[in-house]
């Protein structure tokens, strides 16, 4: 993790902007007075979901903590990382040449996020994909949800993403490596996902590793997944991490689910402390990932027999996390989805009579042996005490152990001498605890494109003459825009910079760059950046004017509506322009 976001990570935006102005809850946004210009009713909105802020009074921006902290005391980029980082503890770390290993890595994420841009498109404006609109539809899932989760979807066609990719310049072998495509017997590579709704699956940096497809016929299997990769490891992903983190930074707590649904109906429905395993196993990875934001987490599996087996193996895994693990268990015959879309508040119940996993696993287990019986209780004790036997905590391993003594009606004693003889089946905690270095933070892939490009082709910069910092939400590429746009000469641009941004000005230097078609590209890429700015304030304008308190003038919620009138005219252009380009590149 680079420094930028390791601060942000430590940081609290709410209660560090919550000194420079007194912030209420307005649903799940902080309001208040804009610390920036005087004003009587408060257009200042804090995000704690997102790290961020806006003002839609006069300032009429936001951005993220580094931003405000700069704006408000006067500060230069590096001096508010330096600020920041004595302030939550974070050591300032030098940067390192960029390795081959690194660049392919950054490039298959690259590809893989225009990959999802590509679908994405598709499923909001092809006709093609009316069927799989319908069955978002059918499963209950908002146009919020599927902008945020970015759904999309795969055309029929054998090569129309191939096709699409290569058009961009990403080059078969590429596309292969980040399994997008397959290749036959003959040589002859295609589509990996056809005709099939496309969910991007995301690191906890929101940056796309891979994919989830969900066919839309009855065939089966119903759910493919990209195959391992470089970026992509499915014991190694938690579905929804990304868009899960804050909540459960916030809250305390996280919610297991298996299935990509199950997490977006729960984000949908305010449970957005919610991730999916990606299937039954929970692995001791993805436990790691969690562990670092929360100890505290809820398993809330199918209740079918292979949801309980997982849950069984989970045990081992409160060794890493130094607690025990919960269980949270849905009516029989209904996954997490099916009670959430039915009642809510049905679900927050469930949660909230979660119990310890050990308890579950000992009172499921009890009742699939006949305890009346010598055999019966002989092999409730077989298949207990291993699973006691991977408890570290002495106090909890003797608590059970008891409770199994009780269960079948024996001395504690002489199960602690069978307990003595079996060997943990799982791994040990201090094993447990040794967590893998998270890879360093790379920008978002259109920032990253946009900047390449005007790095080395400043004669093309009046293209981005649209473009605003407030657009790029990676705070050193915020920077270097600041400075090309300032500073026609390169080389002055890049001294202006402090160290971490002068690595990252390096770093963008040697990506590789487009053959052909570079104004267009260029162009699209500002178009691109707005439309993602645009959006998320929309949405934030919407919740503005939803949680609109009593002290809010009707001048001021129809300023909201306003706001938004304007930016859903310029996004309508967005769009327009965004098809003329394409239609005049023969993309």
């Amino acid at each position: 993790m680079d420094t930028v976001s390791e601060i942000k990570s430590r940081s609290d935006i709410a209660e560090f902007i919550g000194q420079y102005t007194k912030l209420t809850r307005s649903g799940k946004t902080l309001k208040g007075l804009c610390p920036f210009h005087s004003e009587k009713h408060g257009s200042f909105f804090v995000y704690p979901e997102q790290q961020t802020w806006h003002c839609f009074g006069s300032c009429g921006t936001g951005g993220d903590i580094f931003s405000f902290i700069m704006k408000k005391e006067g500060l230069s980029f590096g001096e508010a990382v330096e600020r920041l980082a004595d302030k939550y503890g974070v050591a300032l770390k030098a940067f390192a040449p960029a390795s081959p290993e690194r660049e392919q890595h950054d490039e298959l994420l690259r590809v893989n996020a225009a990959a999802a841009q590509y679908y994405h498109d598709l499923l909001l404006y092809s006709d093609t994909a009316v069927k799989a609109r319908q069955y978002l539809e059918s499963r209950g899932i908002n146009q919020k949800s599927i902008d945020d989760f970015q759904l999309g979807y795969a055309l029929p066609g054998w090569q129309s993403l191939k096709d699409h990719l290569n058009g961009q310049e990403y080059q078969d072998d590429l596309l292969l490596e980040a399994g997008l495509l397959g290749s036959a017997d003959s040589g002859r590579t295609y589509d990996r996902f056809r005709d099939q709704l496309m969910i991007p699956i995301c690191d906890i940096k929101g940056r796309i590793t891979g994919f989830g497809a969900r066919v839309l016929n009855d065939s089966v299997p119903k759910y493919l997944n990209s195959p391992e990769t470089p970026v992509f490891s499915k014991s190694s992903t938690l579905f929804g991490i990304n868009l899960a983190a804050s909540a459960i930074r916030q809250v305390d707590r996280a919610i297991i689910v298996e299935g990509y649904f199950d997490v977006i109906v729960s984000h949908q429905a305010g449970f957005t402390n919610t991730v999916a395993s990606m299937g039954t196993a929970v692995t001791e990875k993805q436990i790691n990932i969690l562990r670092k934001i929360s100890r505290n987490l809820i398993l809330a599996l199918d209740a079918d027999s292979a949801g309980e087996e997982a849950m069984t193996r989970c045990i081992p895994h409160e060794n890493i996390l130094g607690q025990e693990i919960k269980v949270a268990v849905a009516p029989p015959g209904n996954d997490p989805d099916d009670v959430i879309r039915r009642d809510p508040e049905a679900w927050k119940a469930v949660l909230d009579q979660a119990g310890p996993l050990t308890e579950f696993v000992f009172k499921r287990s009890s009742a699939d042996y006949n305890l009346t019986t010598a055999a019966g209780k002989s092999e409730l004790t077989k298949y207990l005490l291993p699973v006691i036997s991977v408890i570290n905590d002495p106090v909890r391993r003797g608590h059970y152990l008891t409770e199994l003594a009780r269960m079948v009606g024996v001395d504690t004693a002489e199960l602690q001498f069978s307990l003595n003889r079996l060997k943990p089946t799982a791994v040990s905690a201090a094993k447990g605890n040794a967590g893998s270095a998270e890879p360093p933070v790379t920008a978002a892939a259109v920032e990253d494109y946009l900047l390449a490009i005007w790095l080395r082709h400043p004669e093309l910069a009046e293209v981005c003459q649209s473009v605003k910092p407030a657009y790029f939400s990676t705070a050193e590429n915020r920077e270097i825009f600041i400075q090309l746009r300032e500073t026609a000469d390169l080389a002055a641009a890049r001294a202006a910079l402090d160290q971490l941004c002068a690595a990252r000005f390096d770093r963008l230097l040697e990506l590789p760059e487009p053959a052909s078609k570079l104004t267009e590209r260029l162009a699209e890429c500002a178009l691109r950046l707005e439309e993602k700015y645009l959006k998320a304030t929309s949405a934030r304008i919407k919740e503005a004017i939803n949680t609109a308190a009593g002290d809010d003038s009707e001048a001021e919620i129809n300023k909201y509506h306003e706001q938004s009138l304007v930016i859903n005219d310029r996004l309508a252009e967005i769009f327009r322009q965004k098809n003329e380009l394409h239609h005049s590149s023969g993309r």
